[in-house]
């Protein structure tokens, strides 16, 4: 479901101030309203004036009429994804760690005046923050969402160790620390390491794959095909490192010539990536950014973003 408020709207809401009394949607989305109810908005305060303090209020209060007692709306699916994509928007302009994190264990503190709406809430953040398919996917917004969920005796003991799982996937090889050193076996026979290879480099991209993957055959041609990016690796300012994970000796045989030779091409041996759950691989192609130190960039990077970034680096 695609937010009533996108991002860009919400940031033309926030950085107007001549009606600081309320946000409200745009008149531009009449028609869709028609068909979703809606959480009215909080009142911005006039004072604050900046958009990264009036994002920090919105999403602080943006619950605040909400009644989860009230079953007809927080038990309508249709009703808390539209008002949670809408809430999702906001996300990119507002800090995670001061602003998100109370939010979030606010807001699912407030759920639990029904086990079903605290249930569906909870399911409506997985789906469209962890999501690898969501367009608003954001790993880094749920973790506070997951932290207030296995942070509560609230939740479903059966949903428990999901969420559980998740929290722990979703807080491995964050942004800012470094990357988890593994084997790679390389085509001619020879092993090397991630560390190794990321030494002396100025950005790194890694990139796990599968021989088979179409998805991941399309992502290849597409940075092959980049002149920007094929310039930056032949001058070896950009390394790009692609691994396939799982293990298998002759699927990965089978691949023989997919990876372009300036790349590195390898594979996990025996799967340890996999077996020892180094890292969180929902999806191939999944990608990463690190730098010469091998500290981790961006963290299951879309391709664009973690293209460009490499060649700002």
């Amino acid at each position: 479901m695609k937010p009533l408020i996108t991002a860009a709207a919400a940031i033309t809401l926030l950085i107007s101030c001549s009606n600081t009394n309320a946000v409200t949607t745009p008149t531009a989305t009449a028609a869709a309203t028609a068909a979703v109810d809606e959480l009215q908005l909080p009142a911005v305060p006039p004072t604050l004036v900046t958009p990264a303090d009036r994002a920090a209020y919105i999403v602080a209060h943006f619950w605040d009429n909400m009644d989860f007692a009230d079953t007809i709306r927080s038990h309508d699916a249709n009703f808390i994804e539209q008002t949670f994509a809408n809430y999702a928007s906001l996300f990119p302009l507002v800090d995670a760690d001061t602003t998100l994190t109370p939010a979030a264990a606010a807001l699912m503190k407030r759920a639990e005046a029904d086990r079903e709406a605290y249930n569906l809430l909870a399911e409506t953040a997985d789906k469209y923050l962890y999501d690898p398919n969501s367009p608003m996917l954001n790993e880094a917004a749920y973790i506070p969402f997951l932290r207030a969920i296995t942070g509560s005796t609230f939740i479903d003991s059966a949903l428990r160790a999901r969420y559980e799982a998740q929290l722990a996937d979703a807080t491995k090889n964050l942004p800012g620390t470094i990357a988890a050193n593994f084997t790679i076996a390389l085509r001619d026979g020879s092993t090397t390491s991630l560390h190794r290879l990321c030494s002396g480099a100025r950005a790194v991209l890694l990139m796990f794959y599968d021989p088979d993957c179409d998805n991941c055959a399309h992502l290849i041609s597409q940075m092959k095909s980049d002149p920007a990016l094929s310039a930056a690796v032949a001058s070896g300012k950009v390394r790009i490192l692609a691994v396939y994970p799982d293990g298998e000796a002759d699927l990965f045989a089978s691949g023989a010539g997919k990876i372009p030779t300036e790349w590195t091409d390898g594979m996990s041996p025996d799967g340890e990536i996999i077996e020892s759950e180094l890292y969180s691989i929902r999806a191939t192609p999944t990608l990463y950014l690190l730098d010469g130190s091998a500290m981790v960039v961006i963290k299951d990077a879309d391709a664009a973003t973690a293209v460009a970034t490499a060649l700002d680096m």
